[in-house]
């Protein structure tokens, strides 16, 4: 067991019908295909051989019996939970991982432009004596990155509490004395605006540093499918 922990989480089942809302002319395959293929790139940059964090990759308890054979991966060792209760959710990996590491870092599986060597400069910074916490968020303010060095339920709650608003989780947490990281303009795809720029970053070279050929070909699958989306 290492000292760093990294949790990948959806936040909600692939066969949520709401996110046909967000990914507007979506079929409800393609936008499960969009989550999942995020997803596997995640599992994908971090399981490598040189690691020296513990990775742990939920799903909704929804999903168990319909994830694609692009899953089931030897090292990955699902932990599927009820993703609606994220208190439960939180508790639950409390008592069963997060007593167990000393920095611990969540990643909503929506993100994309992370690999191994940036989640490692994250830990880094958590890597101090004082409680500190880690936030990346997204131009709209998104939290999509949550990470820290002892953990509170006051402060899970607060997030919980928020919706994963930044300014909002602020708020809640100003009479906690923790020193905050703050990452900005992380790139989360929620949204049909977000597949648009998602187009953007994969189109530049330095996207091959987080998203490897055979990823890059999942995701231009969608970009012909919905060509018309992208003008």
């Amino acid at each position: 067991m290492h000292n760093n922990a990294a949790y990948i989480i959806p936040f909600a089942s692939f066969l949520n019908p709401e996110i046909l809302n967000a990914f507007e002319n979506f079929t409800l395959e393609d936008s499960k295909f969009l989550k999942s293929s995020l997803y596997l790139n995640l599992v994908e940059n971090f399981l490598t051989e040189e690691n020296k964090t513990d990775y742990y990759f939920v799903l909704d308890e929804c999903d168990r019996d319909f994830i694609t054979d692009d899953f089931k991966i030897e090292k990955l060792n699902f932990h599927f939970a009820d993703l609606k209760n994220q208190n439960l959710l939180f508790e639950n990996l409390f008592f069963k991982e997060f007593n167990t590491h000393k920095n611990n870092i969540i990643l909503s599986s929506d993100l994309i432009g992370i690999n191994r060597i940036e989640l490692d400069k994250y830990f880094n910074l958590l890597n101090i004596d004082d409680e500190s916490l880690l936030i990346g968020k997204s131009k709209e303010g998104v939290i999509g990155v949550f990470g820290f060095n002892s953990y509170s339920v006051d402060i899970f709650n607060c997030l919980v509490k928020s919706d994963f608003n930044y300014n909002a989780f602020l708020s809640c947490i100003k009479t906690f004395n923790h020193f905050i990281h703050t990452l900005n303009d992380i790139l989360l795809i929620k949204n049909i605006e977000h597949f648009k720029q998602l187009y953007i970053e994969l189109s530049q070279k330095k996207s091959m540093e987080y998203c490897s050929q055979q990823m890059h070909e999942k995701f231009t699958h969608l970009f012909i499918e919905y060509k018309e989306l992208l003008k």
